[in-house]
């Protein structure tokens, strides 16, 4: 038993994956709705939906069958996944204490060559969702964390991204007001000195969700995916979705096998009784 119990601790540790602080969901496409309940995400700001695409698919995965395909035709495209929480205590932004996803830009587009999709986090300053005028997103993009825009990202591959430290602009949507300054970090966002345009979050501003996309006036198209998005709050176990095209096949013992282990089993009985005698 103590051996097998070290056998599991060490293979938990190569994994990375902790028994104790992750929980990854399964989304498939039927869990991906056009309203903000559903656990698996909805569809929004879906523009132009004759020439864009947003949905789970099989043709790039990442983490088993699927992933989240976003593509674009021409520069009117737009779509975003939400996943909306709404106020739920504790879920402020001094306590998120993990964010990542991880994104794949195909080589087949002609939108400029540094963008890829974006993460949003959706906020409220007070917690009161009926009082419009201080909610927000910060927002997330490769080209203002590492990428400058005369540089193309990294094309037909995977890329991880873990953004918790990154620089966020802010886009008020109460308000219509668009903060274009961006190397903001999320502690800068809580705490830090602002331009005068530039609406102060704060440590206990709620976090009503999460939200990634495409598109915006992005110009030409793009094609790209989204899969293992992540986020975590201090007191509770980080969350990850890994989007597939159907629930994993639970695996069945075959019939041979579950002879043998009853085989097995028999032995192992019939070996007890003699050592009793």
């Amino acid at each position: 038993m103590q051996a097998l119990t070290r056998a599991l601790i060490s293979a938990i540790a190569v994994l990375g994956v902790s028994a104790t602080n992750a929980a990854t969901i399964t989304v498939n496409p039927g869990d991906i709705g056009t309203g903000l309940s559903l656990n698996g995400g909805a569809l929004a700001n879906h523009r132009d939906t004759p020439n864009t695409v947003a949905e789970i698919n099989g043709n790039k995965p990442r983490e088993g069958n699927g992933s989240v395909q976003m593509s674009l035709a021409n520069g009117t495209g737009k779509a975003d996944y939400v996943h909306y929480w709404g106020v739920a205590a504790g879920r402020t932004l001094g306590n998120l204490n993990a964010l990542s996803f991880d994104w794949y830009r195909a080589s087949n587009g002609s939108a400029p060559a540094h963008l890829a999709p974006a993460m949003r986090l959706i906020y409220d300053i007070d917690g009161d969702v009926n009082t419009r005028n201080d909610l927000g997103y910060l927002i997330w993009e490769n080209v203002y964390n590492g990428g400058t825009s005369g540089v193309p990202v990294t094309q037909d591959a995977w890329v991880s991204s873990d953004i918790l430290a990154g620089n966020f602009w802010q886009r008020q949507t109460g308000n219509q007001v668009t903060v274009e300054k961006y190397d903001y970090d999320l502690n800068d966002w809580m705490t830090g000195s602002l331009v005068s345009s530039a609406m102060q979050v704060g440590a206990n501003a709620t976090i009503l969700g999460i939200e990634f996309g495409i598109g915006s006036g992005w110009g030409g198209s793009f094609n790209g995916y989204v899969d293992m998005v992540s986020f975590g709050f201090k007191g509770e176990d980080i969350t990850t979705f890994n989007f597939e095209t159907r629930q994993p096949p639970v695996d069945v013992p075959e019939p041979g096998s579950v002879a043998l282990l009853g085989l097995g089993m028999l032995g192992l009985v019939a070996a007890r009784r003699r050592l009793r005698r």
